[in-house]
């Protein structure tokens, strides 16, 4: 479980395929200091166990599975990842609780930037369309934000300075990919009221 909070941008040093799929390996000074095998990382929206630690790296395994549902399949040896370690019981609740599984990829389709924030424009597939809430939270690449307006077919979200200075969307444009995953209340609420998941 995590908060969507991120600690930190990671580096990815390493790729290798293999039979499960690909052995990735990610640089990190933050997150990499207390990591240990079998902890879980959000590596930009994406719940990872770690199967190898080093001092300034560690490694993954993305199976098939995770390739399939997930911009992992994009990335590339120099990608830049959003990284945070999974929650403690004495950690701030910052963001709000995230799983690190992922529902669907979504494009951004419109960027309005101001001084240093920004309203981010994202259409919405029919996958999640149902979950978005005006004023609920979304994880998007691994961070917990607020839907600031939901229309018909898009939503959109507010980038404080603080946000886009520290993680990688300072660097995404226009038709990017980016990981989302909806509010686990939503589906819980969904399924008791009878509704097919």
């Amino acid at each position: 479980m995590f908060t969507g909070i991120v600690e930190e941008i990671g580096v990815i040093s390493g790729l290798k395929e293999n039979a499960d799929g690909i052995l990735m390996e990610i640089e990190a000074n933050k997150v990499a200091e207390d990591l240990k095998v079998n902890d879980s990382v959000c590596c930009s929206g994406i719940c990872l166990t770690t199967i190898e630690v080093q001092q300034n790296t560690f490694k993954v395994q993305l199976v098939k599975e995770t390739l399939n549902r997930t911009t992992s399949k994009f990335w590339d040896v120099g990608t830049k990842v959003n990284l945070e370690r999974s929650l403690l019981p004495t950690s701030r609740m910052g963001g709000h609780f995230v799983q690190g599984h992922v529902d669907d990829i979504i494009k951004i389709s419109s960027i309005e930037m101001g001084k240093s924030s920004a309203i981010w424009e994202f259409k919405m597939t029919s996958r999640i369309k149902k979950y978005i809430v005006e004023k609920g939270s979304v994880c998007l690449d691994g961070i917990s934000l607020t839907v600031a307006k939901r229309k018909r077919d898009y939503f959109t979200v507010a980038l404080i300075p603080h946000t886009l200075s520290v993680t990688t969307w300072k660097e995404k444009i226009l038709s990017d990919s980016v990981n989302v995953e909806v509010d686990i209340l939503a589906k819980y609420v969904e399924i008791s009221l009878g509704k097919k998941p």
